[in-house]
């Protein structure tokens, strides 16, 4: 077996995708790496973000260059933040937790999912008022008040409300492994004391969201918006920001990627609301082309998981300090010394050209 670096000395990330699947069982590998059906969605996040080419501008005096942002008033060092994954417990067992410490050691946020194994309390004690639920809705409007009440206790900034996947895809690359994901016996850990019933996301509506986003004195971001009638939507219903997303790839097959729609959702929804994106993201580079699109900050999902598989809290960590390097080179070379100045002069649409090492993303 070839012999990797351990996490601090992890040069780039494809090391980091490397280690990983070197640490990882293959079947836990697979159920991360799948997309929905054949996996087009999932391609298609990638192709469309190699076509978006970044256009540099010289001679700006870049010699002091801050990446800083902010998302609902949480400051952020760098727009990057921890999408929320269920199952990340494959890949850490501290997973929540590990996640929270590690967006804390690096001044940005997590978003803990409410199937982590870690008590919800102890992932938001990592950083009071930093990270943020995301919510699966298991339940009634009395079920999801309980909760909403929990996470308000729990010291929480904020409510991310998973709405794109009413049932679970078939993923071929899983399926073929033969590996199946669930929560352990009695559901999950956190849920068990209120219960659960996932038949309730194919019932969840619009009004229902409504009422969900008046229950609760947190801002709420709603989460797998693709198309403008949804973003304003969701904005009409009271949501504080929209949180654009495809899940990965992994719930429709031959849907639109995230960044082809990005813009044109900004615009719909206005200055006013702030926007989150993620599917695809791996690069610094590629944060920056969302940035110039609009978006306030980027979620990294299975680079996530391959962090923590690659080593715990230290990997996600690593992980991490590579994408804010990469952020910070770019936005110097392209001329941008805030994110506020990467504007959309500074991408346009191009051919599509392959990286020069492998990745699996």
């Amino acid at each position: 077996m070839t012999t990797r670096p351990d996490p601090p000395d992890l040069a780039t990330i494809d090391e980091v995708i490397a280690l990983a699947r070197d640490r990882t069982d293959p079947g836990a590998y697979a159920w991360a790496a799948a997309g929905a059906g054949q996996g087009v969605t999932l391609a298609r996040n990638a192709i469309s973000l190699n076509q978006l080419a970044l256009v540099p501008r010289v001679l700006r005096d870049v010699e002091h260059v801050d990446a800083g942002s902010s998302l609902l008033g949480v400051p952020l060092a760098f727009p990057v933040i921890l999408a929320p994954v269920g199952a990340l417990a494959l890949y850490d067992r501290d997973d929540g937790v590990a996640a929270g410490r590690a967006a804390t050691d690096m001044s940005t946020s997590a978003m803990v999912s409410a199937l982590t194994t870690s008590p919800w309390e102890e992932v938001a004690a990592t950083s009071l008022g930093r990270h943020f639920f995301q919510l699966y809705v298991f339940g009634d409007r009395d079920w999801t008040s309980e909760v909403l009440t929990r996470v308000g206790h729990a010291g929480f900034a904020g409510v991310c409300v998973t709405v794109d996947t009413p049932v679970i895809a078939r993923r071929d690359r899983s399926l073929e492994a033969r590996f199946t994901w669930s929560t352990p016996p009695g559901g999950a850990p956190n849920l068990r004391s209120h219960g659960s019933d996932p038949g309730y996301r194919t019932r969840h509506s619009w009004s229902d969201l409504q009422w969900l986003i008046s229950a609760t004195d947190l801002p709420v971001i709603v989460k797998g918006i693709m198309t403008i009638d949804d973003a304003r939507a969701a904005v009409e219903a009271g949501a504080r920001a929209v949180y654009v997303s495809n899940h990965g790839g992994r719930v429709v097959d031959h849907s639109l990627s995230t960044i082809e729609v990005l813009a044109e959702i900004v615009d719909a929804v206005g200055s006013e609301v702030q926007v989150v994106v993620d599917s695809g993201f791996t690069r610094g580079a590629e944060v920056c082309k969302a940035l110039a699109l609009g978006a306030r900050a980027v979620g990294i999902g299975r680079l996530q998981c391959w962090g923590l598989a690659a080593g715990g809290r230290a990997g996600l960590v690593r992980v991490l300090e590579l994408m804010r390097e990469e952020i910070i080179i770019t936005m110097a070379n392209i001329g941008c010394r805030s994110v506020d100045e990467i504007t959309r002069d500074r991408v346009r649409w191009s051919n599509a050209a392959p990286p020069d090492g492998p990745s699996d993303l």
